[in-house]
């Protein structure tokens, strides 16, 4: 049986350091987690014993960030990194790079590199249950993309991919899906703990939700940077009403209110009145921050900072 504690110590054998697998567990990782790794050695059964085989499992999405395009360049250089005096030889190191590079197209070079991208693909030619979680996996991981751009770029993936016609039915999924997207409010100067408490439970109710910047005329300008903490969501900025902004998105969303406390409902529920007369259809759901951060605001932060006292309140 394939696990995480087998791939372990199949590469303390080979001389390799399995810290490495702890990039797997990146939080902005959804679909190329541990588990595909694991999956994909498990199509591989027949040929497990082949090292070449294993360690383009293993590297092949070791670097992994949605935003980049050099995933696969990434991936095989640390690889050769990585195998610097482990006895890999020279022919098989740059076979494994190949493996590796070829992933970024699926366009095999040899025969042992059809064998693994058969079984990297192996996905879509699962059941319809399998495939549908897969697709949240994959929206997950984009989620710092408009919803409008996701969706015709993803159809345009599937449709390259679609040989025979097996992703029909997930790709009317795809067209026809309306996903719960929220719209996480506020002017965020800075965007604070107990923000990202708030934002943690909105993700939990939501299948993605939007942070939006916005620019308070009573307010002093942003002069906070977003923290890194926030950056694989999609982070708009905005000038003017809420209302316009949501309007621009061209889709249905639903606000998101953060609250720490029944005053901070009484403003919301005076400023609902006027959201819902600018846009009647609106839906705004209204979330408490758990005990420990009620206190926490922004511009308690920014009187902070001037003593330096501040840090604790912020994002890593």
């Amino acid at each position: 049986m394939i696990t995480r504690d087998y791939i372990s110590n199949r590469l303390k054998d080979l001389s390799f350091n399995p810290e490495i697998l702890a990039r797997y567990d990146e939080s902005h990782r959804h679909y190329h987690t541990m588990d595909h790794v694991i999956e994909v050695l498990g199509y591989l059964q027949t040929h497990i014993d082949c090292n070449e085989l294993f360690l383009t499992a293993v590297f092949h999405d070791i670097i992994y960030d949605p935003r980049s395009k050099t995933n696969e360049e990434d991936s095989a250089a640390l690889f050769l990194k990585e195998a610097a005096g482990t006895g890999i030889s020279d022919k098989s190191k740059e076979n494994i790079r190949q493996m590796i590079l070829e992933t970024a197209h699926h366009r095999p070079g040899s025969d042992l590199s059809k064998v693994f991208i058969e079984a990297d693909l192996a996905i879509l030619n699962q059941s319809l249950d399998k495939l549908l979680t897969y697709e949240e996996q994959i929206f997950k991981e984009y989620q710092f993309v408009d919803y409008k751009i996701y969706k015709t770029k993803r159809i345009e993936v599937l449709e390259h991919y679609n040989q025979f016609g097996r992703l029909n039915t997930l790709m009317d999924y795809v067209r026809h899906c309306k996903p719960r997207i929220g719209v996480f409010a506020g002017s965020f100067n800075p965007f604070h703990k107990g923000h990202y408490n708030v934002l943690q439970k909105a993700e939990k109710i939501f299948d993605k939700v939007i942070i939006a910047f916005g620019k308070n005329p009573d307010k002093n300008a942003r002069t906070w940077d977003v923290p890194k903490t926030i950056g694989y969501r999609q982070i708009e900025g905005y000038d003017g009403l809420l209302t316009d902004f949501i309007d621009s998105l061209g889709y249905d969303v639903t606000v998101i209110r953060g609250l720490r406390n029944s005053t901070d409902f009484q403003y919301e529920q005076n400023q609902y009145r006027y959201i819902q007369e600018l846009m009647p259809g609106i839906k705004i759901v209204n979330i408490f921050c758990d005990k420990e951060f009620e206190h926490i605001s922004s511009s308690g932060i920014r009187t902070l900072e001037k003593y330096d006292k501040h840090r604790q309140y912020l994002l890593p």
